[in-house]
C-alpha cells in the first residue's frame, strides 16, 4: 500500500504557450488557471500540502506558488521554453523529487475536481 508521504503532487506551467501566450495567468472565472488548481489542491484533506510542487521557470508563476505557500521546483528555461522536446526536459524533475510516486496535474483543467485527484 502507498503511503501519502512517497506521493507527490506536481503542477507544470509555463507562460510561453505559442497559441495562447500567459494563459495560465489570463483573467478566467474571477481568477485564473493556476490560481483556481492552487484553491482547489490547498482544500484537499488528503494531499498534505508539503506534498505539493509547482515546476515553473516564469517568475509571475513563481510569486504566485509562494502567495498561496506551495513550494517551487525550479523549473529550466528550456523545459518552459520547449515545443517538441526530449521529454527529460520537458519533465526536467523526474528524477529530481524525493518521492516513489508522482502525479503531475495540468492547470489547463479548471473543470477537474479535488476528489477526482
Amino acid at each position: 500500500m502507498k503511503k501519502l508521504e512517497d506521493v507527490c503532487i506536481i503542477v507544470q506551467a509555463r507562460l510561453g504557450s505559442t497559441r495562447v501566450p500567459k494563459k495560465m495567468i489570463k483573467p478566467f472565472a474571477n481568477s485564473n488557471l493556476v490560481e483556481i488548481l492552487f484553491k482547489k489542491l490547498k482544500k484537499s484533506s488528503v494531499i498534505p500540502i508539503k506534498n505539493i510542487r509547482f515546476s515553473a521557470w516564469d517568475k509571475e508563476l513563481k510569486q504566485m506558488a509562494l502567495e498561496h505557500n506551495i513550494k517551487i521546483y525550479h523549473r529550466t528555461e528550456v523545459s518552459a521554453n520547449s515545443e517538441g522536446v526530449k521529454l527529460q526536459n520537458l519533465l526536467d524533475w523526474h528524477n529530481k523529487l524525493p518521492y516513489k510516486y508522482v502525479i503531475m496535474i495540468s492547470a489547463c483543467n479548471p473543470l477537474l475536481k479535488i476528489e477526482t485527484i
